[in-house]
């Protein structure tokens, strides 16, 4: 299963290097050819020998073999992913494996300042890895390998999170993930499209649909979106941003006509009651800093888009936001931490646990004194069960020590940086946000961080877009121990 991973980085880097190809009159990818193909036969090679030893394995797979796959999947794509970076831009490593990591977990925060020595081919790669990291490369294996049987359920469960958002357990695994592939296939072009008719060239919409239908966040502008300058096209990312932010489950639910589930999809309605209501809130807070010659439009405009990008976890700025009044960027630090849905590509704690988690703590405040009253929990018509309770306030706490941890370790290794910096980068990294405040706000970057703190937040990506257990089982030593 690793060496089919690294057979996907292979054929991505391929991919990457018939871009370098198409623009090889520019002067930048005649360098970076070389590279690509120093990548592809890396990759060919690594994923032979990993299939080597294996070739005669049982398919069979169990729980613990799933969540090895999952962690070290994804560690090991970063790693990999890390390589055109170093070849084609002689930085050192923890650059490399941060900027990949941003890619795979779809988190968009960058280590560079400015793309001058980019080749269009790497800033291709930057937006591809978005792209696949946003639906899960273990996803494609679930869809493509049907040998897989059960094991391919297991690999899905471990990935995405589709349990609380109410997923796909009635179907048959491999088919409902081939769904979700072809769901996503439609909505990238239909974005793809989009920018084009608002006036993107080719290459800037492909990338950007990368990043926006993903909920990734890497642009080919150090200024992002706002590059553009135009309502129209903000507007335009807005729409993709808020689909990419919806449980694939919903647009399967249209295409089949089942209103009814969806109108009963409690998640989804809050989701959007919540994006839009936020959304009106910061306009308003924001209205008298615009200027122009419609400041109410500039602030619904401006309100909206780094709402809809902070709640979705895509990242994307259309203004820097710094300047805007601490109301606003409270309520934006909020939509951070909350997320979009579950079974999306965004990330955050999600919606559905920040339902679960309301509900759960008034039912308790309502024992403390009715200690007899029985109260269901329930989210998008299903009633959850105490061990569903149990683990989605185990997230919780999780998310909450190791951000604590994390955010403890950063601010050891830059002892320079502001509270509310350290505090942030922590939030948008496990969060896979991408831009935060203070020294990493929207025009600004992660480069000026210690080796040492890049590395403490390429992981805490990787954690928070496998929503922890993957990785964190990995330390785990009953993982590794064999019971009779």
């Amino acid at each position: 299963m690793l060496s089919m991973a690294l057979g996907i980085m292979a054929l991505a880097f391929s991919v990457c290097a018939g871009v370098s190809f198409f623009y090889s009159d520019m002067p930048l990818e005649g360098e970076a050819m070389p590279s690509w193909i120093c990548s592809i036969a890396f990759s060919a090679l690594l994923a032979f020998a990993f299939y080597l030893p294996s070739r005669n394995a049982p398919s069979k797979l169990f729980k613990k073999e799933a969540m090895c796959i999952v962690g070290l999947s994804w560690i090991l794509m970063s790693l990999v992913g890390a390589f055109p970076y170093v070849l084609i831009l002689d930085c050192p490593f923890s650059y490399a494996f941060f900027e990949a990591s941003s890619g795979f977990t779809t988190t968009g925060a960058s280590c560079f300042g400015s793309f001058a020595e980019f080749p269009r081919s790497l800033l291709f790669w930057r937006g591809l890895t978005n792209w696949i990291g946003g639906l899960g490369v273990l996803v494609f294996f679930v869809a493509i390998l049907s040998f897989l049987g059960c094991g391919g359920r297991i690999l899905y469960a471990r990935e995405a999170s589709t349990t609380s958002g109410g997923g796909l357990e009635t179907e048959r695994i491999q088919s409902g993930a081939m769904k979700i592939l072809v769901v996503y296939a439609v909505i990238s072009v239909a974005c793809v499209v989009t920018f084009r008719i608002c006036g993107m060239g080719w290459f800037d919409g492909i990338c950007h649909m990368f990043a926006t239908v993903a909920t990734g966040g890497l642009s080919v502008y150090e200024d992002s979106i706002a590059h553009y300058n135009s309502a129209l096209i903000d507007w335009a990312v807005i729409l993709f941003m808020f689909i990419g932010g919806v449980s694939f489950t919903i647009p399967l639910m249209i295409a089949g006509r089942t209103f009814g589930r969806l109108a009963r999809n409690t998640e989804f309605w809050t989701y959007t009651i919540l994006a839009a209501a936020v959304s009106v809130a910061v306009s308003i807070l924001i209205y008298p800093q615009m200027k122009g010659a419609n400041p109410m439009f500039e602030a619904f405009t401006q309100g909206t888009f780094q709402t809809v990008s902070i709640m979705t976890t895509t990242g994307l700025c259309s203004m820097d936001y710094h300047s805007w009044v601490p109301g606003a960027l409270v309520l934006l630090f909020a939509m951070m931490i909350i997320g979009g849905c579950s079974g999306s590509t965004s990330g955050g704690i999600k919606v559905s646990r920040f339902i679960i988690s309301i509900r759960l703590s008034l039912r308790e405040i309502e024992k403390s004194f009715r200690p007899r009253v029985v109260r269901n929990i329930s989210i998008n018509g299903k009633i959850l069960g105490e061990d569903d309770n149990s683990e989605i306030l185990s997230f919780v706490v999780l998310y909450a020590l190791i951000s604590l941890g994390a955010f403890t370790l950063l601010s050891m290794f830059e002892p320079e940086m502001s509270v509310i910096g350290s505090i942030s980068a922590v939030i948008t990294c496990i969060g896979n946000v991408g831009p935060g405040f203070a020294e990493v706000g929207p025009d600004r970057n992660y480069g000026f961080l210690s080796h040492e703190s890049k590395i403490l937040l390429a992981m805490i990506m990787i954690m928070g877009r496998l929503e922890f257990y993957a990785i964190l089982a990995l330390f785990m030593p009953s993982l590794w121990r064999k019971f009779q």
